[in-house]
């Protein structure tokens, strides 16, 4: 069963395809990033939870 994060970095990662396959490539460059970014925090976040 998939998680909710991995569900919506893969939903980042189609939309930063579809925005540089039409031409877009600053814009899905930057959902890229910002995708990684939430995948990031949310794994540090999972980390502090399970030393708590």
């Amino acid at each position: 069963m998939t998680s909710i994060g991995f569900k919506g970095l893969m939903a980042c990662g189609l939309l930063a395809g579809l925005m540089i396959g039409t031409g877009h490539a600053g814009g899905g460059l930057a959902i890229a990033v910002a995708g990684a970014a939430l995948a990031w925090m949310a794994r540090g976040e999972a980390v502090r939870r399970d030393l708590r």
